[in-house]
């Protein structure tokens, strides 16, 4: 069918002829079809439905983009004949695109004006804001001389919190005034911004004797025009992140539950919040376990940490060594278990902390004259946030 597979991603193919561009990615089951033209994808669609031996299973073509293109001009004589509009099929439904053009009158005045850079205004693409710079004289400090540099960089990165990290596929083009189309550097790999990596581009984007040779129609009348589509990756990632305490502060607080066996039924019961560390807490009980599928959770008492998360912000969580204590109040051999977990809407504590049995065991001091005492010894080591 003419279609070559890149050389950057082998499940990507590419098919260049006069009527434009088509793509084809390819990724287990799952086809993708987009490209320059429209009525060319709906030809390609319909051959590959043809061929395609299951008549339960049809290909459609993507839909349209709910976004155009951006179009930016310098300078302020109008183009003689309006441009044809560039790629701009939606890829797939994990992908965010939007297209931006920079076109720029005038461009000999530009580069003989002694500007490294012009930076385009900000635009829009996956609720990032982004700018298109070209160098026209090239990036001296890439060794560009002689080339055009193109560049695509975030335009604000102080409201992206920490860990921050952006994907996204980007595809550089300068349009072909002769032959009515855009001529682009493919490469199908997905570019990584983060803190440390704001921008991506091509320093020797196009040789300055190939621009300016008028054969190859980027550079007519003194007129060019450059694009990037950007294709935003949704990020299905989080990032969690440990501040440790250097000095943990040790809390103690104990409760003495009283009328035990009036208790028959299986709710759960809250001491009054206490402070510890400079947060609410309480402790949980259940005198009478849990009621659940499995008769085990029935045979054990149920003694837990809560912290209050009323005012956390949203991926906060506290990271607590703790031990729950049941007192012995004859022999004081008391009965106690310890963990250490990350503490937030999740309680920290322990479903089977003691069998009931043993619990009840007049001998063993946990009951006296029909109450206990139950004990929460803790400290929080760190403070974790997932963003």
């Amino acid at each position: 069918m003419g279609f070559d597979c890149s050389k950057a991603d082998n499940s990507l193919f590419m098919k260049t002829s006069k009527s434009g561009t088509l793509l084809i990615l390819i990724y287990v089951d799952d086809i993708i079809i987009t490209g320059s033209n429209e009525v060319e994808i709906e030809k390609l669609v319909a051959v590959l439905n043809t061929k395609n031996q299951s008549p339960s299973s049809e290909i459609s073509s993507p839909p349209s983009p709910s976004k155009p293109g951006f179009t930016q001009q310098v300078s302020l004589p109008e183009p003689s004949a309006p441009l044809p509009a560039p790629p701009h099929q939606t890829f797939h439904e994990m992908l965010y695109q939007v297209t931006f053009l920079l076109k720029i009158m005038s461009f000999s005045m530009l580069s003989k004006a002694s500007i490294m850079k012009y930076r385009s205004s900000e635009f829009e693409a996956g609720g990032y804001k982004w700018i298109l710079s070209v160098y026209p004289i090239g990036n001296k400090t890439k060794d560009a001389q002689d080339h055009i540099s193109i560049y695509l960089e975030l335009a604000d990165t102080t409201k992206l919190g920490t860990c921050w990290e952006i994907n996204s596929t980007i595809n550089f083009f300068i349009y072909d005034h002769v032959r009515d189309k855009y001529v682009s550097r493919q490469d199908a790999k997905v570019k990584r911004f983060h803190c440390m990596k704001t921008q991506w581009g091509i320093p020797k984007f196009i040789d300055h004797e190939t621009f300016n040779n008028p054969s190859n129609g980027y550079l007519v009348n003194d007129s060019c025009t450059f694009g990037v589509e950007v294709f935003i990756v949704k990020n299905t990632f989080k990032v969690e992140s440990i501040s440790m305490i250097r000095s943990a502060v040790s809390c103690k607080y104990s409760w003495k539950f009283d009328l035990v066996s009036r208790r028959t039924n299986q709710e759960v019961y809250e001491s009054k919040q206490f402070f510890g560390a400079d947060y609410k807490w309480s402790i949980l009980f259940l005198p009478n376990g849990i009621q659940g599928d499995a008769q085990i959770w029935n045979n054990y008492i149920t003694v837990g940490l809560k912290l209050d998360t009323s005012n956390f912000p949203s991926g906060k969580k506290l990271f607590t060594h703790f031990t729950l204590r049941m007192k012995d109040q004859i022999n004081n051999d008391d009965y106690e278990r310890s963990d250490t977990e990350l503490i937030s809407l999740r309680v920290g504590g322990f479903r089977r902390f003691m069998a009931l049995t043993k619990f009840r065991d007049p001998e063993k001091g946990f009951l006296v004259n029909d109450a206990c005492i139950v004990e929460a010894e803790f400290e929080v080591l760190g403070i974790v946030t997932v963003e």
